[in-house]
């Protein structure tokens, strides 16, 4: 779905990072996506963006390790269309590149 937001922008370059070698394995084989998400992704990526996908390790982007956590805590669909206040220091933190480190 943010895939097909970027489309719906107008966006053409896109930077992707991600901690899921699930996911940078997908950039580069398109057979291993799940067949009723095979025709989403082939209408986003037929000539309309350009992306990179980069791995980054959990402790490398606070906030969408936080935002991860978010997400498996609710049931359905949820856009967020804003930093929520919640992230602002650990944006700050990712954005001036301060190192993050995760104990159990």
């Amino acid at each position: 779905m943010a895939m097909e937001y970027v489309v719906a922008h107008s966006w053409h370059n896109l930077w992707i990072e991600c901690d899921s070698s699930a996911v940078i394995q997908a950039f580069n084989n398109v057979a291993i996506i799940p067949f009723r998400l095979r025709n989403r992704w082939h209408n986003v990526f037929h000539g309309r963006i350009q992306a990179i996908c980069s791995h980054v390790y959990r402790e490398g982007n606070c906030c969408a390790d936080k935002l991860d956590d978010f997400g498996h805590s609710i049931m359905g669909s949820v856009w967020v269309g804003s930093l929520p206040r919640s992230l602002v220091a650990d944006f700050f933190h990712d954005r001036v590149g301060l190192p993050n480190y995760r104990f159990p």
